[in-house]
């Protein structure tokens, strides 16, 4: 049975009371691995980048005319060369990233940690902000969470100094050369890990956002302000700006890590949040959430109490959703689409759609989850509860070490594999969890030689494996708990993702795994 194809990722809900009706939209407005949103205007355009971490290619860009409907319109970093990933830790390479618009130039400055080839601080540029974007400006520096503000003719730049502290100076865009030393200007409100500021000029003051607590249960969004970019800054006397650590029955939590954008509806908020289920676990990863913001007596806040809320009014703007998505990729086309990503940077010979016209080619390699490389793994991130993952695959092992078919992945030393390999001689489809680098296998059965759809669904609680070689029912091989991936058990920054894997786990494949399609369905599991 196919679940419904949702048309946007938030979802618009018509109430009608009487004759009067209110047009709502519904939280998260990005949904799976988005955290870190960062937010610009360019006329009655929005554009937001979020954080990859170890998938390539790097910092999604989508763009939105409404500010809740949003799609992916490319990568600020697709190349190797302007996002090298190899060696990066899980959670290390693309941390949180700014964008920014001036003068017909888009810029996204990020931190690269750990991947081989960085330099730690860069910033890439683009006329057009589906790209292409250029080769990185390296800045040199180690400080997380850069951010830019362009004001009074010149390019602020604004960074923790890792110590608690928040750094501001100039930069010289065209050189990357600091025109102002960074120097210390103001300290964090007294959270843990002051984080991800954003520097805004409104009116006569400058203020400076960030957030605090760390990126769990007690993240918040704080704000101070300024007559001069340098300081000395006050704190709003109505801190947090945004956090929902105070209300526990709150379906959204870890709220904070911000940037507001001004509309002609006023202003608004976007920031991470995580959506934690079965006891205070989340396994989608950090998203992206949309809230108002009121400001009173020069401050600003989310509404009334600082709270992010499930469901607001629309904003006043023009509704703009975006094309149905289907739900079948047919491998028909010469690029991968967006959605695809890889674990640090592919090579790309593990991967054709052009040596079996019509399908994806996976050729396994000696390279697994083990090593801080790019197995033939081609994946996309899992962005509903409730979602079923199928895929038609042509794979014959000849050897144990063989395998190829799906994986849902937390991490390098945590997810689960569905594949077709060899036991004993004899062609088989097996389960197997992988948690904290230990391998429990779970189901394997005989399986004849031809293809085979291999098909996941997923449940807040639940991942369910299911089998249908050509001709034949589905079967269910096994099951596995979502809460095994979640962030609370295997730690770091990112969320699930789902893809197609071939790997000969120490030699190469004897033959190339081949996929048909792939489906991804998803519903939206509303409170």
């Amino acid at each position: 049975m196919r679940c419904p194809v949702i048309l946007s990722f938030a979802v618009a809900i018509l109430f009608a009371a009487g004759e009067s009706a209110a047009q709502t939209y519904r939280n998260p407005v990005i949904t799976g691995m988005n955290p870190d949103p960062s937010i610009c205007r360019v006329g009655d355009d929005y554009y937001l980048v979020t954080s990859t971490f170890e998938y390539f290619p790097g910092l999604p860009i989508y763009h939105s005319k409404d500010l809740v409907h949003w799609k992916l319109i490319g990568h600020a970093l697709a190349r190797p060369t302007n996002n090298p990933l190899m060696g990066a830790a899980s959670s290390g390479g693309q941390y949180a990233a700014t964008i920014r618009y001036s003068d017909g130039t888009f810029y996204v400055i990020g931190t690269n940690y750990g991947g081989k080839g960085s330099r730690g601080i860069s910033y890439v540029s683009a006329k057009d902000p589906s790209g292409p974007w250029s080769e990185p400006v390296w800045l040199d520096r180690w400080e997380v969470d850069p951010s830019l503000l362009f004001a009074d003719g010149k390019a602020y730049y604004i960074s923790p100094d890792n110590k608690g502290s928040f750094l501001v100076g100039e930069l010289d865009m065209k050189t990357g050369k600091f025109i102002v030393e960074p120097k210390k200007v103001a300290e964090g409100r007294g959270g843990s890990s002051p984080e991800g500021p954003h520097l805004y000029k409104v009116g006569d003051y400058y203020y400076l956002m960030s957030a605090e607590g760390g990126t769990g249960y007690q993240h918040r969004e704080v704000i101070q302000r300024s007559r001069s970019p340098y300081g000395p800054y006050e704190p709003s006397p109505t801190n947090p700006v945004a956090s929902n650590m105070n209300d526990p029955a709150n379906p959204f939590q870890a709220i904070g890590h911000a940037d507001i954008v001004e509309t002609p509806d006023g202003w608004w908020l976007v920031c991470l949040g995580i959506r934690p289920k079965g006891g205070n676990f989340h396994h989608l990863g950090r998203e992206t959430f949309l809230a108002p913001v009121t400001w009173k007596d020069g401050w600003p806040r989310v509404g009334d109490d600082g709270v992010v809320k499930q469901e607001y009014a629309l904003p006043k703007l023009p509704p703009h959703p975006w094309e149905v998505q289907p739900v079948r990729d047919e491998f028909d086309q010469e690029k991968l689409g967006l959605d695809w990503n890889f674990v640090r940077n592919p090579h790309s010979e593990d991967w054709s759609l052009s040596a079996r016209r019509g399908w994806l080619r996976l050729n396994g390699t000696a390279i697994s989850f083990k090593e801080k490389d790019s197995p033939a793994f081609v994946c996309r991130r899992q962005t509903g509860f409730d979602a079923v993952v199928s895929t038609k695959l042509s794979f014959t092992p000849t050897a144990a070490n063989e395998e190829a078919g799906l994986v849902v992945r937390g991490n390098d030393t945590n997810f689960y594999k569905f594949v077709v390999t060899r036991v004993d001689g004899r062609r088989v489809i097996k389960l197997d969890t992988v948690l904290k680098e230990q391998l429990t296998p779970v189901a394997a059965k005989p399986l004849a030689d031809g293809d085979v759809v291999l098909r996941i669904s997923a449940t807040e609680r639940e991942y369910q494996f299911w089998i249908q070689p050509d001709g034949q029912r589905a079967e269910q091989i096994g099951a596995a708990p979502t809460k095994d991936l979640s962030t609370e058990v295997i730690s770091g920054f990112t969320g699930v993702f789902i893809g197609m894997y071939a790997s000969g786990n120490g030699a190469k494949n004897a033959n190339p795994a081949d996929f048909d399609w792939f489906d991804y369905e998803t519903t939206v599991r509303l409170p």
